[in-house]
């Protein structure tokens, strides 16, 4: 998936606090529009900016009730 796309990956659980307003990690440097995209209210709070360095245990999901971060980026790519 490139970060010019929205994507959707199943509701997800918080693994610390059980809630499900979850966010999905985007890695790599993201497009304009990608970026306008984020600022749409329907896709508010479902994503979060990761950075461009990217690791091979980078976290796929971030709580946004507690924070917690959680998953593997690399079981939920795509790209392979």
């Amino acid at each position: 998936m490139g970060f010019g796309e929205i994507r959707m990956i199943g509701k997800q659980a918080c693994p610390n606090c059980k809630g499900t307003n979850v966010a999905e990690i985007m890695y790599g440097y993201p497009s304009s529009e990608f970026l306008d995209e984020l600022k749409k209210d329907e896709n508010k709070g479902k994503y979060q900016l990761g950075g461009c360095c990217i690791s091979n245990d980078d976290p796929a999901f971030s709580c946004n009730d507690c924070g917690y971060l959680f998953g593997n980026r690399e079981d939920y790519d795509d790209d392979d």
